[in-house]
C-alpha cells in the first residue's frame, strides 16, 4: 500500500496568507487614497518625513497619486488569491485546477512587478527624498511578502520559465 505524502503546509496557505495581505495593502493605500483626494494626506501622517514623501513630486503620476496604482494593484492581487477558493472543488475540481493555476502565475507576475517598484520606491524615499514614511514601509513590505509567497507557495514545474516571466 502506497502512502499518500502530505502537501506541505506552506502549499495549503500561502494563497489565503496572499490575499490577507493583499487585502491589508488595500485598506492601507485606500486610506491613503481617499486623504489625498480630500486634501489630507499629509494629516494623517504620524511623522514629518511621511508628509514630505506623500508631498513629493514622486507621489504623483500625471497628477493621479500613486496610492490609488497602489490600491488598484493590491485589489487585483488580492482578487487572484481568493478567486479559485470561492469554487468548490468537489463540483469543479478541473475548473478549480485551471483557475488556480492561472492566477498563480498572474500573482507571480503582479508581485514581480510590485516588488521591482516598491524597491524602486524605496530607493527615492530614501537617497532622493532622505525621509521615512512607515506607510510606505509597510507597503514594500507587503510587496516583497507576497512575492515570496508566490515563489515558495506552490510547486512550480520550471523555474526557469518563472525566472523569464519575471525578467518580462
Amino acid at each position: 500500500m502506497k502512502r499518500r505524502s502530505s502537501t506541505p503546509w506552506i502549499y495549503r496557505w500561502s494563497r489565503h496568507t496572499i490575499g490577507a495581505i493583499a487585502t491589508a495593502g488595500v485598506l492601507e493605500t485606500a486610506f491613503l487614497t481617499v486623504a489625498e483626494y480630500t486634501g489630507g494626506a499629509a494629516s494623517v501622517c504620524p511623522t514629518t518625513g511621511c508628509k514630505q514623501v506623500l508631498e513629493s513630486a514622486y507621489a504623483t503620476v500625471f497628477g493621479v497619486p500613486l496610492t490609488l496604482f497602489g490600491l488598484l494593484a493590491y485589489v487585483v492581487m488580492a482578487v487572484m488569491a481568493f478567486a479559485p477558493l470561492a469554487i468548490n472543488p468537489e463540483t469543479s475540481k478541473q475548473q478549480r485546477s485551471q483557475a488556480e493555476n492561472i492566477t498563480w502565475l498572474g500573482m507571480f507576475a503582479l508581485g514581480t512587478a510590485m516588488l521591482v517598484f516598491s524597491s524602486n520606491l524605496m530607493y527615492v524615499m530614501l537617497v532622493e527624498i532622505k525621509a521615512i514614511c512607515p506607510y510606505c514601509i509597510a507597503s514594500a513590505i507587503f510587496s516583497v511578502a507576497m512575492f515570496f509567497l508566490t515563489v515558495a507557495g506552490r510547486d512550480w514545474e520550471d523555474l526557469g520559465q518563472l525566472f523569464f516571466i519575471g525578467i518580462v
